[in-house]
């Protein structure tokens, strides 16, 4: 599938979650959200309306918010192609999911994050 970075209307930029929907009733929720070392990462996530949502999607680390933002906006406007509308009065109903699994990136970014220093008598 070949992505379109078209950019997003300058109201929904600033969007800390985008919602869509399509006529069958599913959701689904785009959340870019910060890192701890200034990078970002988009979060997505789908299901039925006012349950949880059953399937989670992490992307990134994105080094800019503007790279995020370009990434996001690339998936929404295939999702508006595919049928999905977006819903701009929307609010997320699956925040603590986000915060979950944002939580748990970036504890995996910690453990795996590599000792890169260079210290003279390691090549001595």
């Amino acid at each position: 599938m070949k992505l379109n970075y078209q950019t997003q209307s300058p109201d929904l930029l600033h969007i800390p979650a985008l919602v869509l929907r399509n006529l069958r009733g599913w959701r689904i929720e785009m959340h870019l959200r910060p890192n701890d070392d200034h990078s970002y990462s988009l979060i997505a996530l789908s299901g039925i309306d006012n349950w949880p949502a059953e399937l989670c999607k992490a992307q990134g680390p994105y080094e800019t918010r503007d790279q995020g933002v370009a990434a996001r906006s690339a998936i929404v406007n295939q999702l508006l192609a595919k049928g999905f509308q977006l819903l701009e009065n929307s609010g997320s109903i699956w925040v603590v999911q986000v915060q979950r699994m944002i939580r748990s990136l970036r504890d995996q970014r910690t453990v795996n994050r590599g000792n890169y220093q260079f210290h003279p008598d390691d090549v001595l």
